[in-house]
């Protein structure tokens, strides 16, 4: 089939377009300010937020993929979430060769963390933010999508990923200090205690184990990149995922278990840290599971033994 690929240059599409490509599909992709160099891709520069630029990549497709990560702030959501959204969505209208569009959204469009989830979220848990702009761009994005099927035909797909595991990220997520780039910061670390923000700042390294305000141990999902492009490349042409909606996320986990986990591979204390106004939440993938006959094949232990491997590999501890 012929694709024409959004946010190409991000995480999952530096990952998912080979894979595609090795599938037989044709791909074209907009290539904004970092390189799409990916072989057997064709290239068209220009952004989101040009109507032209837009058009022209989608060109004669019958595969619409969004990929783009959205904003972290309102900039950001305002051109990227809202306008190039709608550029894309108009181009869609406007072809009449598309016979598929897929968004990826976030499990962020739930409102994870900050409301609680007393049944696992899944395909039907309506749009809702937290207090971020990255949250409210991806609830948009879904609003938008919604709101143009609602107003004329649109055979839309919205995959919803989880937080995308990559290189280390899970031990960075994990382990105070163990950022290089920021070596006197840590996961959660505005909920230290002034003898936690010593330590750090002393060179020590610990793993953090956030916590209610009861002392109980969050929970929550991550998801490998890997199954992500298994994911993404099950839904492309597939017609049964056609106006759904599909969680794509690993199963969810105690931060406890994390903690352990990881504490007996790198023989690190575990320091407990208090997070006011968190809840444990869990994904309910079933629908992509029944529909497309995925699920992830890395729970928290793979995931966290893909991190460090990578961190040996690259000479970290």
């Amino acid at each position: 089939m012929r694709l024409a690929v959004f946010g190409a240059a991000g995480v999952v599409g530096r990952a998912l377009l080979p894979v595609l490509r090795d599938r037989g599909h044709a791909l074209r992709a907009m290539q904004h300010r970092t390189p799409v160099d990916i072989d057997g891709v064709e290239v068209v520069a220009g952004s989101i937020t040009d109507p032209a630029a837009v058009t022209e990549t989608l060109g004669d497709a019958e595969v619409v993929l969004q990929l783009t990560k959205g904003g972290s702030g309102v900039d950001q959501v305002a051109e990227t979430s809202v306008r190039g959204t709608i550029n894309v969505l108009d181009a869609v209208r406007a072809a009449g060769t598309v016979r598929q569009y897929v968004l990826t959204s976030s499990d962020a469009a739930t409102g994870i963390w900050s409301h609680p989830h007393p049944e696992p979220i899944s395909h039907a848990t309506p749009p809702m933010s937290y207090g971020g702009y990255y949250s409210l761009g991806k609830v948009l994005e879904e609003v938008i999508v919604g709101e143009y099927h609602r107003n004329g035909p649109l055979p839309w797909t919205i995959a919803r990923l989880s937080f995308v595991m990559r290189e280390d990220l899970a031990v960075r997520l994990l382990v105070a200090g163990a950022d290089p780039d920021r070596p006197t910061r840590g996961p959660f670390d505005a909920h230290y205690t002034p003898e936690q923000r010593a330590r750090l700042a002393a060179g020590e390294t610990f793993i953090v184990l956030p916590c209610d305000p009861d002392g109980r141990a969050l929970g929550r999902t991550f998801v490998q990149l890997e199954d992500v492009v298994e994911a993404l490349a099950a839904m492309v042409g597939a017609d049964a995922a056609v106006g759904r909606t599909f969680h794509v996320s690993g199963p969810a986990f105690s931060y406890q278990r994390a903690c352990d986990y990881l504490a007996a591979k790198i023989d690190l204390p575990i320091e407990r840290v208090i997070v006011p106004g968190a809840y444990s939440f869990e994904i309910d993938c079933s629908l992509t599971t029944e529909l497309l006959g995925w699920r992830a094949a890395r729970g928290i232990e793979a995931i966290l033994d893909a991190a460090l491997a990578f961190r040996r590999h690259a000479g970290g501890t």
